[in-house]
């Protein structure tokens, strides 16, 4: 748990490191993405509850992953609400974009300058642009930079709390993997051969914010090579 500002908390979940979102405004209390773990609902409920002892009034999700959504029927079921929008317009902004999936959606506290942006933005794991394309996701990337400034704190859907300077790194990386994966593809190497390929393997470690090493599995990084070709294959055709 982090406490990134006087009424808005950062709760990691255990099993998928979902960032999820405490936001105390008035007598209302408002969780970003409640998802722990199928098992640990009730550990949440309870830390909640030491945090600021009351129960969520209203629930918002950046976009409908299981790993984001999984705890919707449970808060609700206990008397929050789901909500589309932010329920409270002059203190939490919503932004809809389309990058990691066909709505994602931004919370901005302008109050707080806080700014979360669910797996449109992910520091503990590869880019995934999957639904947007190169376009959606510079689009997404770009909304999220005219919002902030140098002293927003960013908390992206899963990995640690980021800045405006971390975004524009990691931003500058998807375009640097994008273009490397496109090049290679075009000259017609196969996904093994462009796992081997050295200026791809740096541009990859570059999307570690814990510098581990290796940053991904083997077969994640075959997964990602070939997204990335079916990213690419679809926005050349057009």
């Amino acid at each position: 748990m982090q406490n990134v500002s006087s009424n808005v908390y950062v709760l990691t979940g255990k099993d998928y490191g979902t960032n999820i979102g405490l936001i105390e405004i008035a007598d209302k209390l408002i969780l970003i993405d409640p998802m722990p773990g199928e098992t640990h609902f009730y550990q949440l409920d309870k830390t909640i509850n030491e945090i600021v002892g009351k129960r969520p009034s209203y629930i918002l999700n950046t976009h409908n992953h299981s790993d984001h959504t999984g705890g919707n029927a449970y808060f609700k079921s206990n008397g929050a609400q789901v909500l589309e929008t932010s329920p409270i317009a002059d203190s939490v902004q919503a932004i809809g974009v389309n990058s990691h999936s066909s709505k994602d959606t931004l919370y901005y506290l302008k109050g707080s300058n806080i700014l979360f942006v669910g797996d449109v933005y992910d520091t503990s794991w590869h880019p995934t642009f999957y639904s947007g394309g190169t376009k959606g996701f510079n689009e997404a990337i770009e909304t999220i930079l005219n919002i902030a400034d140098a002293q927003t704190i960013i908390v992206p859907g899963h990995g640690p709390i980021a800045n405006k300077a971390a975004l524009v790194t990691f931003r500058d990386n998807t375009n640097a993997w994008i273009e490397r994966i496109s090049y290679l593809h075009y000259q017609g190497l196969s996904t093994e051969m462009i796992m081997k390929d050295e200026q791809a393997l740096t541009i990859l470690e570059m999307f570690s914010a814990n510098n581990k090493s290796p940053v991904l599995p083997e077969k994640a990084i075959s997964r990602f090579i070939d997204r990335t070709i079916s990213v690419v294959e679809s926005e050349h055709k057009h």
